[in-house]
């Protein structure tokens, strides 16, 4: 977890960038990323500038950071992909059933893992996954 947001990170993604752009069909891990950029065009100008966009950016009148943003998208695709924790794929669901869109369902997803990680990296101490696997139950039962 400790690489998640590294300036390699950023090289990596910028490479699956360039991937995209020249039409190189994609697998696995960069697949995953590849698809998470693919849903966030207001972040495509920042991929070419290279180190510089590790930097938050201003989009839209917010403050974002298109690497962690994009990172934690490939976490949570991840996790859903291995079913891993089932947990997710079943908040997935429940939201989807409650009309609500895919990626916008993703995002509710990724603000619950992403808010357990930055506290952990605040608070200098371990993200349990039984935290997030609660936050994922209690989301479910909302949405029930």
């Amino acid at each position: 977890m400790d690489t998640l947001f590294t300036i390699q990170t950023l090289r990596n993604y910028t490479q699956i960038w360039q991937k995209i752009d020249q039409g190189v069909d994609l697998v696995d891990d960069e697949a995953l990323v590849a698809n998470a950029m693919r849903h966030h065009p207001e972040f495509d100008s920042f991929w070419s500038e290279g180190d510089a966009a590790i930097h938050p950016q201003e989009v839209d009148g917010y403050v974002v950071n298109p690497l962690i943003h994009t990172g934690l998208h490939f976490i949570v695709e991840k996790q859903i992909l291995e079913k891993n924790p089932i947990e997710a794929v079943t908040a997935l669901d429940a939201l989807l059933e409650d009309g609500i869109d895919r990626h916008d369902a993703l995002h509710q997803l990724i603000g619950l893992w992403g808010e357990l990680y930055f506290r952990s990296i605040r608070q200098a101490s371990q993200l349990y996954e039984w935290e997030y696997i609660e936050l994922l139950n209690r989301l479910t039962r909302k949405s029930e």
